[in-house]
Formats: structure tokens, sequence, C-alpha cells
């Protein structure tokens, strides 16, 4: 009986599997007839003074304290300086944390693009929903690695390709999606140049809209996600400028933001020193807490509960 159930579920998964790889070759095969929605971009030479902005986090516990610690990395092509900032907060949960370091890359993001006169602001990670983001007033390009939500495919105002996309969103995510298409148009042309797909309006920041495309830095690597806010008609302008600099060091993705990942990173060394910290505030305070039980007496303790 119970060699049965495990082959049935086997013949099961092998069916699935079957009709997904049906379903795919379908997707890649009617890619070809979406080649019109792919922007080539030519390689600039002209640079852009940009500031790269990105976070790290991490929560260090000791005897019921919890600090939840945020460092903010900037770097600029303006004189090449990086700036770091730690932020400490209390009392924050790990889904709070994600969302005020976001929150704080904003913050930190608008007052460099500012001090240093920037003319692009580069951000990891989506741009709506981030607190303050209306105060930016910069051209922004917020890439995304990992797409949580299919914002491209459902803004696109031609039904054809709408339709495609989510019926290829049955079988495979939507940046594999955007893979197939952007390497049927380079099977096609056998150009190296950097590649997007059509931008669309996916939400709006304050009054202004904030335009979402896939882009492809370098052949064969897969597509990034990026939200855009500014002026549409430059956003050609900015993929080119950035072209140069996102060949290395991973490939298909820009250095900058490379750069500050690393650097926002919060590692082994610092959460040490903060531990330690903790442990000697911990310490003192534990110490009070004992000295004052140990001078109540036990029906002033059972009230204090």
């Amino acid at each position: 009986m119970f060699n049965d159930v495990i082959v049935n579920i086997l013949e099961l998964i092998e069916t699935r599997i079957a009709q997904i790889r049906d379903k795919a070759v379908e997707v890649v095969r009617a890619a070809r007839d979406f080649l019109d929605y792919v922007i080539e971009v030519q390689p600039g030479t002209r640079p852009v003074r940009f500031v790269a902005v990105d976070s790290g986090f991490a929560e260090i516990t000791y005897f019921g304290f919890r600090v939840s610690i945020i460092n903010i990395a900037l770097f600029t092509n303006v004189n090449n300086k990086v700036l770091t900032v730690f932020e400490p907060s209390l009392g924050l949960s790990s889904d709070e944390l994600e969302r005020v370091a976001l929150d704080l890359e904003v913050k930190y993001a608008v007052d460099a693009a500012r001090r240093f006169h920037a003319d692009l602001l580069l951000l990891d990670g989506p741009l709506i929903n981030r607190r303050n983001a209306d105060k930016i007033d910069v051209p922004t390009l917020a890439h995304v690695k990992d797409v949580r939500v299919n914002r491209y495919s459902q803004s696109i105002t031609e039904p054809t390709f709408r339709d495609y996309m989510n019926n290829a969103l049955q079988v495979m995510e939507e940046p594999l999606i955007a893979h197939v298409i952007l390497e049927a148009y380079r099977s096609r042309t056998r150009t190296r140049n950097a590649l997007i797909t059509r931008p669309y309006v996916v939400g709006r920041v304050g009054d202004r809209d904030v335009y979402g495309f896939y882009v492809q830095y370098a052949p064969s690597a897969l597509p990034i996600y990026v939200e855009y806010l500014g002026d549409p008609g430059i956003i050609g302008n900015l993929i080119s400028a950035l072209t140069p600099l996102s060949a290395m060091p991973r490939l298909g993705y820009p250095a900058p933001l490379y750069i500050v990942d690393r650097l926002a990173r919060v590692n082994s060394d610092f959460k040490g020193m903060v531990r330690l910290i903790m442990e000697k505030l911990g310490g003192d305070v534990l110490s009070e807490l004992r000295g004052m039980y140990l001078k109540m007496s036990l029906n002033d303790y059972v009230k204090s509960s």
C-alpha cells in the first residue's frame, strides 16, 4: 500500500514536470513575438555624478536585552568618498528592521545627493513604499535582485504583451521571463549592448510616477528589476552611463551597489563589540535588579510582579 502511494506521487510529479517543460518551451518560442518591447542601450562614455546607498542590519540579544544595529553605507564618485552611519535601535521586530533600514537609506541618500550635487541616486531594493521617498529630488534607479511582487507584468498596458507575461508566470518567475525575451533579442541581433524592457508606470511616490523595467547590463546575465523615479525620457542615458560600471566585479550588476553592499554588512567583529557593551550594561542592570528584589519582602515582590 505504501509503495503504491509513493509510485503514484512520483508519477504525478513526473506528469507535472512534463507539463511545465512543454509550457516553458511555448514561452520561449513565443518570446520572438515581443522583441519590439526591448530597448537597446549603447554604453556611455560621459560620466554621471552618483550616490550609491545600501544598508545592513543585525539583531543582538543578551539576557532579554535586544539591540538592533543598522549600518548605512554610502559611496559617491564625487571625490570617491565613502561614508558609513550606524543607527542602533531598541524594540524593533525582525519584520520592522528591514523596513526601517530601507527608510533610513532614503533619509541619508537624500542628504548625500544634495551635499555632493549628484545627478543620480542608486538604491538597492524597491523604491515604492519607502517612507520619505517623495523627498527624493534627483533621478533614482532602485535595483531589485529579489523580486517579491510582480509589479512589472501587472502594469503592462498592451493586452497581448500582458497576457503573454501572465501566461508565462504560471511556469517561471518574472525575471526569468524577461531573460527569455532579452536573450531572444540578442539571438536575433547578435548585440552585446545593455538591454532594457519597455518601462511602464508601476506605482507612485507622492504625485510622481514610478517606472518599472528589467535591465540586462551584460549578455546571459539574469535581468534585474529596476524602479525608476524621474524624467522617463532620460532612462536610456542613465543606463548608458551605468553600463561600463556593471560588468565587474559581479556580472551584470552595478559596481557602486556592489561596493556599498559589502560596506554595509554588520560583521562579526562589530557584533562582538556590541555584545560586550550589552554584557556590561546587562550585568550592571541585573545586579541592581537582584539587589532591589533582595531588599523587598515576599509580599512586596508578589505585588510588583
